[in-house]
C-alpha cells in the first residue's frame, strides 16, 4: 500500500510516519502544494497513492483545497467511483472541527484527531480494511 502524509507540522509528520510505516510505503509532504505534486507524479508514474493522511490547517494550501484538487484530478482522470478514488483521512485538532466537516463533503472517508496514538490510528486502519503488513 502506497500513503501520503500532508502535514506541516515536522513531530506530527515523524510520528505519524512512524505509525503508518508497517502498514506500507508511506511519503511525506509538508504543505499543500508539495502534496498535490507528490499525488500527481505518483499518478503520472502509474503508482498512485492507495491513503492520505491530509492535514487541514497548513501554509502554501490548506487540505481542504488540496482535497477538493485531487477530487477535480481524479474526476478529470475519469476517476468516479469510490473504489477508484483515494482515501482520504483528515487529521486535526479539535479546534478545526468546522473545516473538518467542509472536508467530508469533498469525499474524505475519515478523520483522526491529534494528537496520534498508535491505538487510536490501528483502529481507524482497521475500520477501512488496513492491517500491517507482514514481513517474511
Amino acid at each position: 500500500m502506497k500513503i501520503l502524509i500532508v502535514e506541516d507540522n515536522p513531530h506530527n509528520c515523524q510520528l505519524l510516519e512512524g505509525l503508518l510505516a508497517p502498514y506500507g510505503s508511506v511519503k511525506v509532504a509538508v504543505n499543500g502544494k508539495l502534496g498535490l505534486t507528490a499525488y500527481e507524479e505518483a499518478h503520472q508514474q502509474n503508482e498512485p497513492f492507495d491513503l492520505i493522511f491530509l492535514d487541514i490547517v497548513m501554509p502554501e494550501m490548506d487540505g481542504n483545497e488540496l482535497h477538493s484538487l485531487i477530487r477535480k484530478y481524479e474526476k478529470d482522470q475519469g476517476i468516479h467511483d469510490e473504489e477508484s478514488q483515494v482515501k482520504v483521512v483528515i487529521s486535526t485538532s479539535k479546534e478545526c472541527a468546522n473545516q473538518m466537516y467542509a472536508s467530508f463533503s469533498l469525499g474524505a472517508f475519515h478523520y483522526f484527531l491529534k494528537p496520534y496514538h498508535k491505538e487510536e490510528l490501528d483502529d481507524l486502519m482497521d475500520q477501512m480494511g488496513y492491517q500491517p503488513q507482514v514481513e517474511d
